[in-house]
Parts: C-alpha cells; structure tokens; sequence
C-alpha cells in the first residue's frame, strides 16, 4: 500500500521501486522542482478506462499499463495524479479506497505532436460565438499565418481542473484573467473525453482555446494579460 501523492516531494518517497514503475518516473520526479502542481482527481476505473481506450494514445505501452488493473475495478474511484516536465507526463494511479498503488506511465507528447496553422485557427475563431473567441482572435492576427501551433491532448475534466489552478495563480500574479469560469464550465462538461487545446502567448497575453472533440469548431477560451504598465517594467 502507497499514500497518495499530494506533491512533488510525496510522489517520490511513495511511488514504489519495482520493475513495473518505469525508471522514468523516478527520474522525472527527481527532477521536478518540489513545488511543481500536481494535478489530482478522482473519477470511476471505468470512465477512465474508457477514455484510455479513446485516446489517440491507444495501444501504446504506457497508456496499456495504466488500463491494466482498471476493468476489474468497474466503478470504483480511483485517484489520479499527474505531474509534467516539459514534455513528458508522469501519471500515477491509487485505488481511493485504500490508496493502494495500481499503474504508473509515462508519456512523451513531444512523439507525433499534432499541430494547428494560425490561418486555420483564425477561421475556427472567427465561425465561433465562444466568450472570449474575439479576444483570442486579437492576438492570433499578430502572428504569421503559415505559423503553426502544438496541440495538446487531455481529458476533459482533467484539463478543466488543469487550466483552473492554472489561471487562478496568474490572477494571484496580478494578470487579468476573462472567461475562466465559461472555459472550464465547457470543457469539464466533455467528463472523461479527450478534448484537444493550444494555448499561443504574445504582447503580454496568453491564450488557451479548447476545441470541441471533432475538433471542428472552438469550444471555448480563456486568457489571462498584463497591464501595460507590467509589461513595460519587462523591458531591459
């Protein structure tokens, strides 16, 4: 038996030395300064399962070490924790009722990393009703329009919660955030589906749009800026 991993510094001494953890993980938490987010949260084995199986990811050796021990386990919750760095994501999953360790992966989503021209995604914009699309429209018409942005997968109550801790600590920072609530009201409304986003920062703002799970129109945004005056205090 483990004990959840609430930080950094719990994931390292509770996530078990065996030879179905990857090293990798070890090491990735080793390396994760010790006040890095962990994301965490809870959902039925079978939801997760579910969305596992759906993901573009499916059939890859991690993400078939994480479905390993969560059909037998049919709706019992099970707690997720998830820390990035860089590119790679550490995933680690507990059975909440006892908290006994069941899978950890990792996964490099710099592999097959899909992407999104800004011409494509300035139409996405400009065909949406979405809060804040203008907004986001704004800053995409400041970049070339051959440019092209990563998109990055998640599940999508699992990106609501991500994008909220996210941007409520840049409010805490002084920036001025718009649209936070409709975004995760949106996005967590999608519950385990994989839902696709990128995020683009220019002139002291930055952007996250989700798009919907056909990814065919935009779902919903959020954006966080700076004063002017902040942004002058940037300059050398």
């Amino acid at each position: 038996m483990t004990t959840s991993g609430t930080s950094v510094p719990l994931l390292r001494v509770t996530l078990p030395d065996r030879p179905d953890v990857p090293t990798r993980a070890h090491e990735i938490l080793a390396a994760a300064p010790d006040d890095t987010d962990v994301l965490e949260y809870d959902a039925p084995a079978a939801g997760i399962a579910r969305a596992l199986r759906r993901s573009r990811r499916a059939g890859q050796p991690g993400n078939d070490v994480l479905l390993a021990p969560l059909d037998a386990l049919g709706d019992e919750l099970v707690l997720v924790r998830q820390v990035d760095l860089g590119d790679e994501l550490v995933t680690v999953l507990l059975r909440a009722a006892d908290e006994a360790f069941l899978s950890a992966a990792v996964v490099d989503r710099s592999a097959g990393v899909e992407t999104i021209s800004v011409a494509e995604l300035a139409t996405l914009l400009r065909g949406s009703a979405a809060p804040g699309a203008d907004r986001a429209l704004e800053l995409v018409r400041l970049l070339a329009p051959d440019d092209r942005m990563r998109l990055f997968e998640q599940g999508a109550r699992s990106a609501a919660r991500t994008f909220a801790t996210k941007y409520d600590l840049a409010a805490e920072r002084g920036f001025t955030v718009d649209d936070l609530g409709s975004f995760v009201d949106a996005v967590s409304s999608f519950g385990a589906v994989d839902l696709q986003c990128c995020a683009l920062g220019a002139h002291g703002a930055l952007v996250t749009v989700a798009f919907t799970a056909d990814r065919t129109a935009v779902l919903s945004t959020t954006s966080a800026r700076r004063s002017p005056a902040d942004q002058d205090d940037d300059r050398p």
